[in-house]
């Protein structure tokens, strides 16, 4: 509905109910997928799920030093954060497509 009229409160309710039920199927759907992230050539890889939810951290040998631990720290935060980022946008992409079959369109940002 593009032409600028308000919807009807029926129509509203049904829709929001869909996407509930979408949004709760897509959310189930991502809390199944794994995402990587890694840092220092692979030597520090992160797991996260499409919730957001660090699922793993797995370390290379040569990069536990303990001469260096500050190094070894910046490179977890690092895979990590890419995992996320990963995940994040993910996330977004997979809800976006449930606000797609509005028959009006969400505020700017909503997603």
């Amino acid at each position: 509905m593009s032409d600028g009229r308000v919807p009807n409160l029926n129509e509203v309710l049904q829709t929001a109910q869909k996407m509930q039920q979408q949004l709760k199927r897509v959310q189930d759907e991502l809390a199944g997928k794994i995402i990587e992230g890694s840092a220092g050539g692979g030597m520090v890889v992160a797991k996260v799920n499409g919730r957001s939810q660090l699922v793993s951290i797995a370390l290379d040998r040569e990069v536990v030093d303990p001469n260096d631990i500050d190094m070894l720290q910046d490179l977890v935060v690092a895979a990590v954060n890419q995992a996320l980022g990963k995940a994040s946008e993910l996330a977004q992409q997979e809800l976006s497509q449930v606000a797609g079959g509005l028959p009006f369109k969400l505020p700017d940002g909503l997603f």
